[in-house]
């Protein structure tokens, strides 16, 4: 079993059925295929891949704007049982660069967004557009009357290679096997209940989180409604106009999304999943967003290492009060776990680091033994998350354990103070993290964006939180900025921020 099957038992079930359309950003439908036309597009782009490439199960880099055309690309590299390394073109050209030197790939897919990395490549490179009437475009043609040349696989095979945070400068590669990504797909149907009736929207690049979703609605016999880093307002009338039933943002697009829907109300009738990931969310906004439409607000929590759904919450669940701020519960195939000191597991709400086992769990990363080793303990991934489990099973992140500021000797949470801070009137979302202090070993401080034609004082915020969280979690500097610091998938870039702000800030 390979994640393709899934998509082939839709293809036979849901042959005439939409699998797929592409949406402008003015909500017009360019391309749609339906699951019949989609398997045919698959299976010529296939062969091309391995024809171009010489080999049977190749190395594919895919590097695109969001498309029915890179949707192509990815389902015909796993169609031949071959690697995809997805890389985002909006990151910096040399890091690409660097990631496609250690991929080592056999075939490089590539649309105008991307178009420098062509040069100086050694490996042949496909092209992938549009035609005026917005059917994809290959450079070379697929011939549409090819099938490929199929090579049976193994659970262990490897069938993605993601890249993830680097050391010491090194990209550092994540290898997924057909298991691992097997595992995800069955998991993120079954949490979510994806079915035939579902329209999941994708926005944010599919390189990414929401990328993973691709293959599970896909063998649901749902459909993808693709649109490329739209913004808030058309994305809002996409969702109505095409009744989106699911989508996948990050907490700063969810923000955008609910300040754009208080201001200009749309029909959402069909949505009952919108998820969240990649990072936590407020729970002022997590009410905002349940006043403002219903309990559909869900959460995904996962690694690249252990992609998408260690744990989960569907958006019915977030009707219950007690969920609200929770990642949800364990994933069904997936153990999840609490580990403090001397790998001993954790007792319900008691704080540790978060671990998790099972056929989700990467195979490691490429050419890095020693950084695999020090990921995985006794069968235990860490992921370096702090956090604890309720008696309930429900899971809640503090944040990273690197984050924690140890203030005076007391632990301080950047999450609570973000919550605190995200409910006053006019603060649209902060960050907050630890600076070197010679007095209290570290002082906490934040970096404050305000919500759009808002104006406050940074001693007015002081005493908000003051009141919310006493003297020891209030920040000793908020700094007001015009816009925090973002990557191109609009993820908050902590750590930049804060060795900025050290650089210019930092006293003796």
């Amino acid at each position: 079993m390979t994640p393709i099957d899934f998509f082939w038992a839709s293809v036979r079930s849901h042959s005439h059925a939409d699998a797929a359309i592409e949406v402008a950003e003015d909500g017009r439908i360019v391309h749609r295929l339906d699951y019949e036309a989609l398997a045919r597009q698959v299976n010529a782009a296939a062969c091309a891949f391995q024809q171009l490439s010489s080999r049977r199960r190749p190395r594919v880099v895919l590097a695109s704007r969001n498309s029915i055309a890179m949707l192509v690309c990815i389902l015909a590299t796993y169609q031949c049982r071959g690697v995809l390394i997805p890389l985002t073109p909006k990151n910096p050209q040399a890091e690409l660069r660097q990631q496609i030197e250690v991929a080592r790939p056999d075939l490089i897919a590539l649309d105008d967004s991307a178009g420098a990395l062509a040069s100086g490549q050694a490996v042949p490179v496909v092209r992938i557009g549009h035609e005026a009437g917005g059917a994809p475009l290959f450079e070379p043609a697929l011939a549409m009357d090819r099938s490929p040349d199929i090579e049976e696989a193994s659970g262990e095979d490897i069938f993605a290679l993601k890249f993830t945070g680097g050391s010491s400068g090194r990209p550092k590669a994540v290898l997924q096997s057909a298991r691992c990504l097997n595992t995800m797909i069955a998991s993120l149907m079954r949490v979510y209940e994806l079915s035939e009736m579902d329209r999941f929207l994708i926005s944010p690049p599919m390189t990414h989180g929401a990328g993973t979703f691709v293959v599970p609605v896909l063998a649901a016999g749902g459909c993808l409604v693709i649109m490329d880093g739209a913004k808030a307002d058309p994305l809002l009338d996409a969702m109505s106009r095409h009744e989106v039933t699911c989508a996948w943002v990050p907490p700063t697009l969810l923000y955008q999304l609910l300040d754009r829907q208080a201001s200009r109300p749309r029909p959402l009738a069909r949505l009952r999943n919108l998820l969240y990931g990649g990072a936590g969310a407020t729970l002022e906004r997590l009410h905002q967003a349940r006043a403002l439409l219903g309990p559909v607000v869900g959460v995904t929590y996962g690694l690249t290492e252990a992609p998408t759904i260690i744990a989960g919450m569907p958006g019915r669940a977030s009707a219950i009060d007690a969920n609200l701020g929770s990642a949800g519960r364990s994933g069904p195939l997936t153990r999840l776990a609490v580990m403090g000191q001397g790998n001993r597991l954790c007792a319900p709400h008691e704080l540790g680091e978060i671990v998790a086992r099972g056929d989700l769990l990467m195979s490691g990363y490429l050419d890095m033994p020693a950084e695999t080793e020090a990921a995985m303990s006794g069968g235990w991934l860490r992921t370096g998350d702090v956090g604890y489990l309720d008696d309930r099973g429900y899971l809640f992140i503090k944040g990273r354990s690197k984050d924690v500021v140890i203030s005076g000797g007391f632990n301080v949470y950047p999450s609570d103070v973000e919550d605190a801070l995200a409910q006053h009137d006019d603060v649209a979302e902060s960050v907050v993290f630890g600076i070197p202090d010679a007095h209290w070993g570290e002082r906490v401080e934040a970096a404050v964006e305000l919500k759009q034609g808002r104006h406050v004082t940074v001693e007015a915020l002081r005493e908000h939180a003051r009141e919310k969280l006493g003297a020891v979690r209030t920040p000793k500097a908020i700094h007001i900025v015009a816009q925090l610091p973002r990557n191109s998938l609009g993820k908050v870039q902590k750590r930049q921020l804060r060795d900025e702000l050290i650089q210019k800030f930092s006293r003796p």
